[in-house]
């Protein structure tokens, strides 16, 4: 690497400082050598007692970094083993202590049985852990399930899980990816009986995890770790059941309802497989956002109009393939494969393949009232199908070269159909007297391929803290298909439309990241970085109208054609500055940026476009730990955002002759300025856990929307673009540049044990106000939408035999225009539910889900309220109760209904769609288990792998309640 030492001094000045190395080594099972994962290291230092703690990964490993000379006590604890402690000498020079053996079995009493309650969480500096074992939950819950019960942790209607205020983006399992980031696929198939503990943490880059320096860019992730009997052996379920379907379901014409699942895990040390399957048509998906690659944006037909984000066509086919989509119902077929394995001591892979066929029909209604004087609005009647087809590939390849050099290679692959069709009838109003109304059926096929990945190359230098990495990304992305348009204008039969469309388009990404670290003492550190990126992209659409019902003489329309390139260029290079103390860590950083963005069209109208960016771009960070168990992190960031080729395209898209929208080729970048303040404590005494969040947002040069809602037949001329017709009443929405944007947000949450009910509690409130700016008919409006909540979860902790959760959240909106003061309404919606398992006999289970949903203040027919009652009885069967007959009754009471409000800067709309209602099914459920792993029977039936007084043996526990970390590194538990 001496060739690079020029390239170093420029990146950053090796100043010399204090003498410091690394103390590193393994702990493993003094039998068979196998690695104790998640096992405690501490490293005293003798004259003063100030302690640094480590947490043993998944091959035993530990490392403690930026260690002064002296003298050094080292402690080595699992459970279920004796501890270790021996005297370390620090040198000049690394320490390797090699394998620390751990001999099995810890000191007892002789007849004395201690027990203690499950301390519900721990705080360990930014990493929130869960104790699985505090919340007790039926034999045959899910990840989700148990995951519900915990402090801070929500679990949406639409299957999203929040957790301190913040969307979940990756689960991992044992600190492994787990079928890529889809967080999904745990919840749903990962047994509850099989977690240990749960973390939730921010998980910080590859790259910065490498270097050690925290620049404050994470992502809320959840581990699952999992107990070590889980950790040999094979687990699974398989569950089938079918059923006669409501004959109330509209969208559907199906004669019986049906659902066939299975998982099944092996898994043995490191390697790891597991495979799910299934097929239903009750509305279950295993599957997330990744698999809608985007194809399905050009099927849209609906009233979305823009939506706050620059010209988008929000509801029509793409809203309907959401993971656990509440409108309409969806046939599923899926299938999933997930490999993980450490090949040798210095290679990892980790691997996953999905595929899934999502067929979706859903009905809806809309009813929108525009901020406008004269009162217009518009209703919309819509028929929608969707048939998405998806291939997804995954993998994760980390090798380690030498005991300095290591790779880490991540690709992506998927393939994706998409064949959407919709019919609508739209109606426009002005003052209550109708202006337009049109019927239209519009029908698409699109396949698209989307591949990419990142290859990130790492250098660790002997002085402890110095590195350098190289992280190389880069992507394409190709969409090709076709659609057709045939409308019916009743008012105006010369606007009728018949039109086909052909579209190709494509886009590719390359960037690289060049990060040198320097120490500059025992607590400072520097790092320099560079990046540069370059996104090309191209778009080719052709519109022919024809005059004639047979298609048989085709004319070009230029104003709905388009011919597009684009690319943006990025160069940043910047330097920050991390000071780290044992009470906390603060960091400094600003970076300069040259951005250029560069257009040319030939459709519409010819053209280009050339804008050049020059910007600063400042960070800090800190992180002060008040103690071990409290903890503040504050984090102020900049970036800017460029406009999507979609929102620089000047043609119109006119699949809904009503809701028109089109590009802006004069756009510029946005700058937006965003700050998180987050508060986290745990009190081990009372096992309570208190969190508090504040976090905002500005955004200088937004770009929002420019809306026009015609009074009366009319052509405009949009920015950029030639004329465009408008039926009365239609509206047409175009992205602009504005400014003041911005929002505001907190939320807290409060939760502990109530023993004298066998209980956990968990109170959350929350607030929040956003200011989204927008032109109305030549109008500066100003949405602001305030909002007030506050929940209740109240969970059983009596016994498996008897799991309950009992909550409510409310939420009290406002909306309010500067523009028009007489549309300023106010909502408010509330969510009460019970989910309800009880085992009242030898095998004779009852479960039972009612949710109650109450509206007020929405549009006339839409203010109700209505119960969702979900239950089912079951029998154990089979030796060791592997096996369950059940009879299952979805909506009972056949209320069951979709609602939502949607605000934006120019109009409120309520939507309504069809959704699944009444059926009964007869289901039976198999458990497969193997080797060390049996089938969960509640207490008092002998559940494997626990004490007498429920504790584990073996595992992940440390006396401090730590856990394993995620492999390659993530937030540290014990140091600063």
């Amino acid at each position: 690497m001496k060739r690079y030492l020029p390239l170093l001094l420029l990146l950053g000045p090796a100043l010399a400082a204090h003498a410091q190395t690394a103390v590193s080594g393994r702990v493993a099972d003094g039998k068979d050598q196998s690695p104790l994962i998640g096992a405690n290291v501490l490293l005293i230092h003798l004259p003063d007692s100030v302690r640094s703690g480590a947490a043993a990964d998944a091959q035993g490993a530990f490392q403690f970094d930026n260690v002064a000379p002296g003298r050094y006590l080292l402690d080595a604890s699992f459970v279920g083993y004796q501890r270790l402690r021996q005297a370390v000498t620090v040198g000049a020079e690394p320490v390797r202590l090699g394998t620390l053996a751990l001999a099995a079995g810890g000191v007892q009493l002789k007849g004395v049985m201690v027990t203690a309650a499950a301390q519900l969480a721990s705080q360990k500096g930014d990493t929130t852990q869960f104790n699985a074992r505090a919340f007790k939950t039926n034999p045959d819950a899910t990840a989700g399930d148990l995951l519900q019960k915990m402090p801070g942790v929500t679990v949406g209607t639409d299957g999203k899980v929040q957790a301190q205020g913040e969307t979940v983006t990756q689960v991992l399992v044992d600190g492994k990816p787990f079928f890529g980031t889809d967080p999904d696929a745990v919840l749903k198939n990962l047994p509850a009986d099989a977690i240990d503990k749960i973390e939730v943490f921010d998980q910080r880059s590859e790259q910065s995890r490498f270097s050690g320096f925290d620049d404050g860019n994470t992502t809320k992730t959840i581990n699952v770790i999992t107990k070590a009997e889980y950790r040999n052996g094979s687990f699974g379920r398989v569950v089938g059941g079918v059923g006669p379907a409501s004959q109330r379901d509209a969208a559907s014409n199906d004669a019986a309802r049906y659902r066939l699942s299975g998982n099944l895990n092996n898994f043995h040390g490191e390697r790891r497989i597991s495979v799910l399957a299934q097929s239903n048509n009750v509305n279950e998906q295993n599957f997330g956002t990744d698999d809608l690659l985007g194809v399905v944006g050009s099927s849209n037909q609906g009233g979305g109009g823009g939506g706050g984000r620059g010209g988008g066509g929000g509801g029509g086919a793409s809203n309907n393939f959401l993971v656990n989509q509440s409108g309409g119902i969806t046939k599923t077929n899926a299938l999933g494969l997930n490999y993980s394995n450490a090949w040798n001591k210095k290679t990892q892979l980790t691997g996953s393949y999905f595929y899934n066929r999502a067929d979706n029909r859903v009905l809806s209604n809309t009813q929108r009232y525009y901020v406008t004087a004269a009162g217009s609005t518009y209703n919309q009647d819509a028929n929608t199908g969707s048939l998405n087809t998806n291939h997804r590939f995954n993998l994760r390849l980390e090798h380690q070269i030498d005991s300095a050099n290591s790779l880490l290679f991540i690709p992506r692959l998927s393939f994706q159909r998409n064949n959407g069709n919709s019919s609508l009838q739209g109606l426009t109003a002005r003052s209550g007297v109708v202006q337009s109304q049109i019927n239209s059926d519009y029908a698409a096929l699109y396949d698209g391929v989307n591949t990419g990945g990142s290859l990130l190359l790492r250098h660790r230098y002997r002085r402890v803290g110095r590195t350098l990495s190289l992280n190389l990304s880069g992507g394409y992305n190709n969409k090709a298909g076709n659609s057709d348009l045939l409308t019916t204008n009743t008012g105006s039969p010369r606007a009728n439309l018949n039109q086909h469309s052909d579209l190709t388009q494509y886009g590719s990404n390359v960037g690289a990241n060049l990060a040198y670290t320097e120490p500059l003492s025992k607590t400072d550190q520097l790092q320099a970085n560079y990046n540069i990126s370059y996104a090309p992209n191209n778009s080719d659409k052709r519109t022919l109208d024809y005059a004639d019902a047979g298609r048989l003489n085709p004319r070009l329309d230029s104003a709905l054609s388009n011919v597009f390139q684009n690319y943006y260029l990025t160069q940043a290079g910047g330097v920050s500055y991390r000071h780290v103390t044992p009470k906390y860590q603060a960091s400094l950083g600003v970076a300069g940026q040259y951005s250029e963005l560069m257009s040319t069209a030939q459709f519409p109208r010819p053209g280009t476009g050339n804008y050049t960016f020059v910007n600063l771009l400042p960070q800090a960070m800190l992180n002060y730990r008040f103690s071990r168990q409290k903890n503040l992190r504050i984090f102020y960031r900049t970036s800017t955002n460029p406009p999507s080729i979609n929102q620089l395209q000047a043609v119109v898209n006119n699949s809904n002759p009503l809701q028109l929208t089109i590009g802006n080729p004069n756009l510029r970048q946005e700058y937006g300025h965003s700050a998180v303040l987050r508060y986290s404590a745990s009190n081990l005494q009372a096992s309570s856990n208190f969190f508090a969040l504040l976090s905002g947002s500005f955004t200088q040069n937004p770009i929002s929307n420019r809306t026009l809602v015609a009074a009366r037949d009319t052509a405009v001329a949009p920015e950029g673009a030639g004329l465009v017709a408008l039926p009365a009443g239609a509206q047409l929405t175009q992205p602009t540049n504005l400014s003041q944007q911005y929002n505001v947000r907190t939320q807290a949450s409060y939760g502990r044990p109530l023993k004298a009910l066998k209980s956990n509690l968990n109170v959350n409130l929350s607030a929040s106000y956003a200011q989204n700016p927008g032109l109305v008919n030549g109008g500066l409006n100003y949405a602001r939408t305030p909002a007030l909540g506050a929940g209740v979860v109240l969970s059983s902790n009596i016994s498996p035999q008897l799991d309950f959760t009992l909550s409510t959240n409310a939420t009290q909106s406002y909306v309010r225009n500067t523009l028009q003061t007489r549309l300023n309404t106010n909502y408010y919606s509330q969510v009460t539910r019970l989910r309800l398992g009880w085992i009242v006999g030898p095998g004779i289970n009852i479960q039972t889900d009612v949710a109650h949903q109450a509206y007020a203040g929405l549009s006339a027919g839409y203010n109700q309220q209505y119960i969702l009652w979900n239950a089912s009885l079951g029998k154990k069967v089979f030796p060791g109760q592997r096996g369950e007959i059940k009879i299952y009754a979805f909506d009972l009471l056949g209320q069951n209904r979709s609602i939502q409000r949607n605000v934006t800067e120019a109009y409120y709309e309520d939507v309504r769609t069809t959704i699944l209602q009444r059926y009964f099914m007869l289901m039976f459920t198999y458990n497969i288990r193997s080797g060390n792993v049996q089938v969960p029977q509640g207490p008092g039936e002998g559940r494997p792998g626990r004490g007498e007084g429920g504790e584990r043996r073996g595992g992940f526990d440390r006396p401090d309640g730590g856990g394993q970390r995620p492999s390659g590194g993530g937030p540290s538990t014990d140091g600063a």
